[in-house]
């Protein structure tokens, strides 16, 4: 997946580039409102912050595998 971030300096331009991007199928292209990116940024950043400073638990696909096989099994009785 990649992202862009555009600054449209007219209106005019800005309605153009809508009604192109809109004719994307919803699965191929996803229109994020500024404030939703600003979000995302800000998440993105706290959450790498702490896995740099150590303060996040990573695991591959087969330790969470096993991790969601035990909380499931304390939960199936």
């Amino acid at each position: 997946m990649e992202n862009i971030h555009l600054k449209v300096s007219t209106r005019e331009a800005y309605k153009d580039l809508m009604e192109f991007l809109e004719k994307f199928d919803k699965n191929e292209l996803e229109i994020i409102p500024d404030s939703d990116f600003e979000k995302q940024k800000a998440n993105l950043q706290k959450g790498w912050k702490a896995i740099e400073e150590g303060n996040s638990d990573l695991m591959d696909l087969e330790e969470y595998d096993s991790y969601l096989e035990k909380v499931i099994s304390e939960y199936e009785d």
